[in-house]
């Protein structure tokens, strides 16, 4: 199968074939990398030839645009729970509903974790939803050098709104941030007397606020977290001018609130869009995308090559041996930059 072929499977909405790029993607595999950036190349070259020449190369054509949301909080807030209410409300509207899930990966094997094809049911069962857990790997932040690559194949495949769920909430999650057009941030009734969750560095991230399981025995609880919510909000800025992240009440289990903070997501990206703030976020999710790229594929080629293999368990065993030091070994092993 060609190149051209693959690229029309995805784009006629064969889930395998988009899945089995997204595993290319991810390989460490020579040829699986060599491949998967001959599908990347493709892909991003029929995109660019169809938008307008002003578009900088990778940005997305009009006809492949998807709203991108980042979801993210503690584990056990009920991201897939929400994400999956969130998910069959979007169906019932029309849309195309892709799910990548960065999953915590295990130290062993490798793989994902948590699976959430697992955790969302009904979701996975539906002809118009995609849901791919990806592994983190060694990568921290919680998402994968390949998960700006997964978006824009998503994209490709005709999903109108992409989901991309994050494990946990760090310092780094402004990787997520970086990369979607309106990040979302659920939180778990009770956080709100300690702000746990919503430091400083993840609450000047939130486009839109969450309180989830507003329902049965939390459901007071909840409501006393909003209040901390909304005054702890107020105490930072956002990047967007004249933007203060709404906080809303939810229940992912009861499936209410799904439409309300769905509205709010619509009416950030509207409002960022009316400001240019959405086309400067989106160029620089290129550059990003550029350099996180590079980085990768520099250093795979860097530990590659049958040279520096040899040079580095000659250091390793001076090392061992106590001959030389870390210093004198990394400036050893750095090539001449000048």
């Amino acid at each position: 199968m060609t190149t051209e072929e693959w690229a029309e499977l995805i784009q006629s909405g064969d889930r395998r074939s988009l899945s089995r790029a997204i595993t290319l993607l991810e390989s460490r595999k020579e040829e699986d990398r060599k491949q998967s950036s001959l599908l990347m190349s493709h892909v991003l070259g029929v995109r660019r030839g169809s938008q307008h020449a002003s578009r900088p190369f990778g940005a997305m054509a009009t006809n492949h645009e998807a709203l991108r949301i980042g979801i993210s909080g503690a584990p056990g807030v009920g991201k897939s729970t929400y994400i999956e209410a969130l998910g069959m409300y979007l169906l019932s509207l029309g849309h195309k509903v892709a799910v990548l899930a960065i999953d915590p990966s295990s130290n062993i094997s490798g793989g994902s974790i948590l699976g959430d094809k697992t955790r969302m049911e009904r979701l996975s069962v539906e002809k118009n939803a995609f849901i791919r857990p990806s592994p983190t790997g060694k990568t921290l932040g919680g998402v994968t050098h390949t998960t700006q690559s997964a978006i824009a194949l998503c994209e490709w495949a005709g999903y109108s709104v992409v989901l991309i769920e994050t494990v946990g909430v760090g310092q780094n999650e402004g990787a997520v941030a970086n990369m979607v057009d309106c990040f979302v941030l659920l939180n778990q009734p009770g956080s709100g007397d300690e702000l746990q969750g919503i430091k400083k560095g993840i609450l000047e991230y939130a486009d839109i606020l969450l309180v989830n399981k507003h329902d049965g025995k939390t459901k007071e609880l909840a409501e006393h977290t909003l209040a901390h919510l909304q005054s702890a909000s107020h105490l930072y800025r956002h990047e967007l001018k004249d933007y203060s992240a709404p906080c809303i009440l939810v229940s992912a289990f009861e499936s209410k609130g799904i439409e309300e903070s769905w509205n709010q997501i619509l009416g950030f990206i509207d409002h960022s869009k009316k400001l240019g703030f959405w086309k400067k976020r989106r160029n620089e999710q290129i550059i990003r995308w550029f350099k996180q790229l590079a980085e990768h594929y520099w250093v795979h080629q860097l530990w590659q090559n049958p040279n520096n293999i040899a040079k580095l368990s000659s250091l390793e065993n001076k090392l061992r041996s106590e001959k030389i030091n870390v210093i004198e070994a990394v400036d050893a092993f750095l090539p001449p930059w000048s």
